[in-house]
């Protein structure tokens, strides 16, 4: 049972839901409980989930031969029937179809555009050199700004600001990933970065968005020290440094001088840790 659930990539979809929720009441100065459920954040929630899921579902399914190569434990949905994988799709578009319609007319066309890049990306854009990491990159972004287009009273420079974080260390982290996962993308054909240009050209790009975004980092602190008074100003400023800045000068690095899988697969669990950190700084606001 446990392994079914693994399908679902549960924490992964929690943190989703909670990187949604903590922009919407804390990046709104007039925001109560009452107000972001009567605005609809638990259907955004609950529509991003369902888009999440089928992302995670659609990829396994059609990632097989390769999960049994990259993988250690390969997902378990290879043990279900195909009838039952395409139940859990419709599923899970039907879900996100209804939180849309409960939203309005501009989250269906949010959750549609989002299941089709998904499904797009796990058949054909997985394979093409960093295209595929910008567009999962870029629906981490979007996740985050559709927080200010539900709530118009959201500071839009701030959701501005964390998504786009996220989306950077997102970027680097599917970059990352594909680099661990070059033995089994070799043998599979894919065309991924590090198949198309090496390991070498993949660790510069990874450094690149390291540093960019630890320069973007420190300009969003400067711009945002108006909202904090001394005290909790300088805190912030430790809390970024600690869990931000410094992990991303740690990869930065570590990154060039990697070349194992192992390497790869640490790597990818610190910009998860970063990413994780960036998204929690959200409760100093």
């Amino acid at each position: 049972m446990g392994r079914y659930f693994a399908i679902f990539r549960p924490l992964n979809i929690l943190f989703i839901a909670l990187a949604q929720w903590l922009c919407a009441y804390y990046l709104d100065f007039s925001a109560s409980f009452d107000s972001i459920n009567e605005g609809g954040i638990y259907w955004l929630i609950l529509g991003t989930s369902a888009c999440a899921a089928f992302g995670y579902w659609v990829n396994d399914f059609l990632d097989q031969d390769r999960d049994s190569i990259n993988k250690d434990r390969p997902s378990a949905i290879r043990l279900l029937d195909d009838k039952v994988v395409y139940i859990h799709l419709l599923a899970f578009v039907s879900v996100a179809m209804l939180a849309g319609n409960i939203l309005g007319i501009w989250f269906v066309g949010l959750f549609v555009i989002t299941l089709l890049i998904l499904f797009l990306y796990s058949k054909y854009f997985k394979n093409v050199a960093m295209l595929g990491n910008f567009m999962i990159a870029a629906l981490c972004f979007t996740s985050l700004l559709a927080v200010a287009k539900l709530f118009l009273s959201t500071d839009y420079l701030l959701v501005l600001h964390f998504a786009t974080l996220a989306s950077f260390v997102t970027f680097a982290r599917e970059i990352v990933k594909d680099a661990e996962d070059l033995e089994g993308d070799m043998q599979t054909g894919a065309n991924t970065a590090p198949v198309s240009y090496g390991l070498q050209s993949v660790n510069s790009s990874v450094l690149v968005i390291s540093i960019f975004s630890v320069a973007f980092s420190l300009i969003s602190i400067y711009y945002q020290k108006s909202h904090f008074h001394d005290t909790l100003r300088y805190v912030y400023f430790i809390y970024v440094t600690l869990f931000l800045i410094l992990p991303l000068f740690y990869v930065g690095v570590k990154v060039m001088v990697a070349k194992a899988k192992e390497d790869y697969r640490h790597l990818s669990a610190v910009l998860k840790y970063i990413l994780y950190c960036g998204i929690l700084s959200i409760l100093f606001f």
